[in-house]
């Protein structure tokens, strides 16, 4: 509560830019490097030292168990008072989000970014999803899973995330203003346009925190899936036990954290990188790994093994001709 009431007061300008400018200049104080940031840093790394010091099961399952279900609840949440702004207004948010402009389509830069956001919100080609594919039974309908985690996370994403911020920032702002703010990045509009709108609300305070709450639920749970995949890796490979496993990741995790906090735009330089333009590179290794090295008999052999659904072995083929 106390953070909430330095939140500035929302001043309502027909430029949404001169509406920012408080917020804007409190988000840069905020996340300077200073002893409180700092301090919820250094929190935040023993919660996922401690996480993932308990195992898979113990600490990372039984933490999405519990954060994944309030993730969602705070996300409708929020999703209907997004919508309800105005009138309602937030609903014509979704008609901007929603309508295609194919003229995009030529543009690579879309389709970079586009690859990067699927790449990462699918935990594909980083690691992740081998990591905990081999703590899969061989019986396990590999098929039916993938399906699932693919529809559930593109629920959460599209029908939840989709509902929120736009259509929030297009009730307050006007149409005008969201090119400009989306052009900003996900950090602008998540830290400074959302508590902007949400300072002007009943109530906003409460709105705030589970805002900011929810991003807090997501980053971390995520944070746990991305550095498992490395405890494995000096587990399985320098065969060392899982207590040091962790202890070394989580100083290289630091070490990443801390350039961060410190190093100006270095976020935004690794999230460029690392986030699409690796991941695309990444995954076209990974087509290559599984068609010239595992080989695609083998892998349609995996896929309809104890599947409900049988993919035709044409699709499969694709693979082996993309590279």
């Amino acid at each position: 509560y106390p953070f909430f009431k330095k939140l500035p007061q929302y001043i309502e300008y027909t430029d949404p830019n001169l509406t920012l400018i408080p917020f804007l200049k409190f988000y840069k104080e905020y996340t300077q490097p200073s002893l409180l940031a700092i301090l919820f840093l250094l929190i935040t790394l023993v919660l996922n030292w401690y996480i993932l010091k308990r195992g898979v099961v113990k600490g990372i399952e039984l933490t999405a168990k519990i954060g994944l279900p309030l993730l969602f609840l705070m996300g409708i949440f929020l999703s209907i008072v997004s919508l309800s702004i105005n009138n309602w207004k937030g609903v014509e948010g979704l008609y901007f989000i929603f309508k295609p402009n194919f003229s995009k389509l030529t543009d690579p830069q879309v389709w970079v970014e586009a690859s990067g956001q699927i790449f990462f919100t699918l935990s594909l080609a980083m690691g992740a999803i081998a990591t905990y594919a081999s703590y899969v039974k061989k019986n396990e309908d590999v098929v039916k899973v993938g399906i699932y985690t693919a529809l559930i996370n593109e629920l959460a994403e599209i029908g939840i995330g989709a509902s929120i911020a736009i259509p929030a920032a297009f009730a307050i702002f006007g149409a005008s203003s969201i090119p400009q703010l989306a052009q900003e990045g996900t950090f602008r509009l998540g830290f400074m346009s959302m508590p902007a709108i949400l300072a002007i609300l009943p109530f906003g305070y409460i709105f705030s925190f589970i805002w900011f709450f929810l991003l807090f639920i997501a980053a971390f749970t995520s944070s746990l899936a991305l550095i498992q995949p490395l405890v494995a890796f000096f587990e399985d490979e320098l065969e060392i036990s899982h207590h040091l496993a962790v202890n070394l990741s989580m100083v290289m995790v630091a070490f990443g954290a801390f350039l961060s906090a410190f190093v100006p735009g270095f976020l935004d330089e690794l999230d460029f990188w690392a986030g699409a333009v690796f991941l695309i590179l990444f995954a076209f290794i990974e087509i290559l790994v599984f068609v010239w090295l595992f080989g695609v008999d083998n892998f349609y052999k995996e896929l309809i093994r104890d599947t409900f659904l049988k993919i035709p072995k044409l699709m499969v083929y694709v693979f082996m001709e993309l590279p």
